[in-house]
Parts: structure tokens; C-alpha cells; sequence
């Protein structure tokens, strides 16, 4: 059996933890009425319903480490000349803020929250929240994870999506998981579409694990009366 483990890089992580189904609960409530009630009624329990259960329980939920409200981003991409002064193009651009993407920059207008969480390192204070090009930024959550070669992780919305905050599905491969081993740990993206706030333990993501097959699996049309 395949098992990932999780460590805490900074005393303010949150690290993902496994959602289970309250079953006796939903039972309870559904027995309740019956016993109870004159007419309120609950005919067909989810809870009782395998796939949905499993599709619940799928995975682990990350959640946000902070209370922070995040505003979508007014962001650029630009290139500076080396004959050229980057704050000087950063003002013709009407931003404020830059940060350095290989040879290009990526610029924002004045975001407060941003800048507002830098959080503490053995070798300075590092940025939680990096841009990362056309509305995102990679949001540092202060944990690791380490999963067998091999394997890949998925990042996925949360089953009950948060109004205004996009979190882009993406995939990660082993050796790229087990190598976010730093101060900062993994990242993942996300997207602000309005004014959103989260408060600390609030469900932001949720992560899956991957066999290979998943990513070579290949489908077989047929027609109606041919064999399978």
C-alpha cells in the first residue's frame, strides 16, 4: 500500500489531514425525524451511498494556515533591456510591485497582502504568497510531503469550491513533491477572482494521490452489441 508523509516546516502549518464521513451522525439525524416527526422525512441518506462516501473521503484536505483576505491580482509580464532601469519600466507599466521570473518579470499594482505574511526562515523572512503570471500566486503552506517514486500528487479544488478563489488542478511528479522540502515547503496556486477571505483551518485544497497508470490509461470506443 502506497503512503505519503507529511512534515511540518514552520510551527504555523496546518498539515493536510484525512476527511471522514460522519455516518452516525447523518444516521442519527435521519432516525430522528422518523421517530419524531409528522412529516419531515430523509428518504435516501448519502452517507449510505458508497460512491459518494468514497468520493468524500478521497485524498486529504489542505487547509489555509492564516486568516488573510486576498483581492484578485492586477498583474503584468515584462522584459527590461539591459540598457534599461527596472523600476523605471515597472512605473511606465503603473505597478509597484515585481518579482523576477527567470530573464522576465512579473509585476503587480500595490497589494497589500501580498507583502503582508512574510514569515520567519533560518536565513531571513521569505514571501508566503509569490505571483505567478495571469492572476495566480503559488501560496507557501509551510509543510512537506514525501510519496513513493514514482507517484504523482494531484492538486484539486476543495469538494465544496470556495466562492471567488480558483485553485487551477494541477499535477506533481515525485521527485519535484519530495524536493519542496524548505522552509517555505509545497505550494500550490491559486486564484483570486474578487475579494475572498479565509480564516486559518478554512478547507483551501484538496490532494490525491496518483498511481502512474492513471496518467497512461487509455479508453476503448465501442458500439452498441460488440463485445467489451
Amino acid at each position: 500500500m502506497a503512503d505519503i508523509t507529511f512534515c511540518p516546516q514552520q510551527p504555523w502549518a496546518l498539515p493536510p489531514d484525512k476527511l471522514r464521513v460522519d455516518r452516525a451522525a447523518a444516521r442519527a439525524e435521519r432516525d430522528a425525524y422518523e421517530a419524531g416527526f409528522r412529516h419531515k422525512r430523509i428518504a435516501r441518506l448519502p452517507a449510505d451511498c458508497p460512491p459518494w462516501v468514497l468520493g468524500q473521503e478521497l485524498g486529504w484536505t489542505v487547509r489555509s494556515p492564516i486568516t488573510a483576505t486576498l483581492t484578485p491580482l492586477d498583474d503584468t509580464d515584462f522584459g527590461v533591456p539591459d540598457e534599461e532601469n527596472v523600476p523605471d519600466v515597472a512605473r511606465r507599466a503603473q505597478r509597484t510591485q515585481m518579482w523576477k521570473h527567470g530573464r522576465a518579470w512579473i509585476a503587480t499594482a500595490d497589494t497589500t497582502w501580498l507583502r503582508l505574511h512574510d514569515y520567519r526562515t533560518p536565513h531571513g523572512w521569505e514571501s508566503m504568497f509569490l505571483p505567478n503570471g495571469s492572476g495566480t500566486v503559488e501560496w507557501r503552506l509551510g509543510w512537506s510531503a514525501r510519496i513513493p517514486d514514482r507517484r504523482f500528487l494531484m492538486v484539486m479544488p476543495p469538494p465544496t469550491p470556495r466562492p471567488h478563489l480558483d485553485v487551477p488542478v494541477g499535477i506533481i511528479a515525485a521527485h519535484t513533491l519530495n524536493a519542496m522540502n524548505g522552509p517555505g515547503g509545497i505550494s500550490i496556486a491559486v486564484r483570486p477572482t474578487a475579494p475572498v477571505t479565509l480564516h486559518r483551518g478554512d478547507p483551501l485544497a484538496r490532494i490525491v494521490l496518483l498511481h502512474p497508470d492513471t496518467l497512461r490509461a487509455t479508453a476503448t470506443h465501442t458500439q452498441p452489441g460488440e463485445a467489451s
